[in-house]
C-alpha cells in the first residue's frame, strides 16, 4: 500500500479527504469538550421525577435532547466514532512517517483505544439506581433509561454508623410561672433550667424505644424512635417524664407542671452501608456489604452505596453501573503512557 498523494490521486474521495483533515479534528475536539461540558453541568442519569422537581418545565427538553444522559446519547457516539475515523485516516496517510517513527504510531493507536472504549461505553454502558426499602426485592434499575438486571437485589439490612450518638436537647416550658428554656443534656448527668431552680436528670436513653414484656426497652441501637426517661426536681418536688423526639407530646401529663420538647441532633456519619443478597433463578447467589468506597462487583456490574433517607433508617439508595468500555480505555492508556515514554527516549537520545 503506498501513501496517499493529493497530486497523484489517491484512492480516497473528497469526502474522504474531508474525514483526513487536521482541521476536523478540532472541531470534533471543540464539540466533544462543549458536551462533556454539559455533562457536567446536568446532574447525569438521575430518575424523570428528579430532573422534573429541579429544571420543572425544561425538564422535558432536556430529556428529549438526551442532555441527561450525554455520554450515551447518539450524538456524543457519533462524535468518538467520528473523531476515531479521523485519527485512522490521518495516521494511514502518514504511513510512511510512522514506519520510521514506531512510537508515533503507538501513541495513535493508543488513542485509538482509548475512543473505541469510549464508544463500547456509550453503546453498551448503563447506569441507575436501586431505590429500596429493607426486605424489599427488585431486578429493575431506575434512571433515565430503566432497564433490567440479570440478576435480583434484595436489600436485607441497612446501617448508620456514627461517630456518636447525637446530642440530647430539650425545650422546658414551665405553665406556672410561663417561661421556657432550651438546654442540652447528657444521660446520666444533671443540668440545671432557670437559674438552677429546676433540675433535669436524664435517667435513661432509649434510642429505638419499644415497649416489651419486662417494660421499656430499646430495639435496636439506631436512632429509630428516640426516647429519655427523666426526672424533674424544684421546690415543689419530683416529677417524672417521658421525652420521645418523634412523638412530641406523646405521654404528657396535662396536669404536670412542665412541659418537655425533646429533640435529637444525630452524630456526624461515619459511614452508611447496605447488606444485600443477589438472587439468580430464585437461589440466593451471594451475600454481600456496600458501603461507601466499598463496591460490590457481580459479573460485569457495580454496585455503590449512593444515599439514604435521614427520615427513613430502613430506605437505602443503591448505584448500579455496567460498563464495559473501562477495561479498554485502560489499556489505551497504558499503550498511551508507553507510547510517550518511548517518545521522551528517543528524544534524549537524538543528537542536538
Amino acid at each position: 500500500m503506498t501513501p496517499y498523494n493529493k497530486d497523484s490521486g489517491g484512492a480516497l474521495t473528497a469526502g474522504a479527504e474531508l474525514l483526513a483533515s487536521p482541521r476536523l479534528l478540532y472541531w470534533l475536539l471543540g464539540s466533544l469538550v462543549i458536551l462533556c461540558a454539559t455533562g457536567t453541568i446536568i446532574p447525569q442519569g438521575e430518575s424523570v421525577a428528579w430532573y422534573t422537581g429541579r429544571f420543572g418545565a425544561w425538564a422535558g427538553l432536556l430529556l428529549r435532547l438526551r442532555l441527561t444522559d450525554v455520554y450515551h446519547s447518539g450524538p456524543f457516539t457519533a462524535l468518538l466514532g467520528a473523531l476515531g475515523l479521523n485519527l485512522a485516516l490521518c495516521t494511514w496517510r502518514r504511513q510512511v512517517h510512522m514506519r520510521l517513527r514506531p512510537d508515533v504510531l503507538l501513541t495513535h493507536l493508543a488513542i485509538l483505544a482509548v475512543l473505541s472504549g469510549g464508544m463500547l461505553s456509550a453503546l453498551r454502558g448503563r447506569r441507575g439506581s436501586l431505590p429500596l426499602t429493607v426486605g424489599q426485592t427488585t431486578d429493575w434499575a431506575e434512571g433515565t433509561r430503566r432497564f433490567r438486571l440479570p440478576f435480583a437485589v434484595k436489600l436485607e439490612d441497612f446501617h448508620l454508623d456514627l461517630y456518636d450518638s447525637g446530642r440530647h436537647r430539650l425545650t422546658v416550658t414551665s405553665r406556672q410561672e410561663s417561661w421556657n428554656e432550651t438546654a442540652e443534656v447528657r444521660p446520666g448527668q444533671t443540668t440545671a433550667f432557670h437559674g438552677g431552680a429546676l433540675k433535669v436528670v436524664a435517667l435513661d436513653y432509649y434510642p429505638d424505644f419499644a415497649l416489651g414484656s419486662k417494660g421499656p426497652a430499646t430495639r435496636s441501637s439506631e436512632p429509630n424512635n428516640p426516647a429519655l426517661r427523666l426526672a424533674l426536681t424544684d421546690a415543689q418536688g419530683i416529677e417524672k417524664h417521658w421525652a420521645f423526639a418523634r412523638f412530641p407530646g406523646f405521654h404528657s401529663d396535662p396536669k404536670s407542671r412542665y412541659i418537655v420538647a425533646y429533640e435529637l441532633i444525630p452524630g456526624r456519619i461515619k459511614q452508611f452501608r447496605s447488606e444485600v443478597s443477589l438472587i439468580e433463578g430464585g437461589w440466593v447467589s451471594t451475600r454481600r456489604s456496600i458501603a461507601v468506597n466499598k463496591p460490590l462487583r457481580w459479573k460485569g456490574f457495580t454496585l455503590y452505596q449512593a444515599g439514604y433517607d435521614p427520615e427513613n433508617p430502613n430506605y437505602s439508595n443503591v448505584l448500579v453501573s455496567h460498563d464495559p468500555g473501562v477495561p479498554v480505555v485502560y489499556a489505551g492508556f497504558l499503550l498511551l503512557t508507553a507510547g510517550l515514554a518511548w517518545t521522551f527516549l528517543l528524544a534524549l537520545r537524538r543528537p542536538t
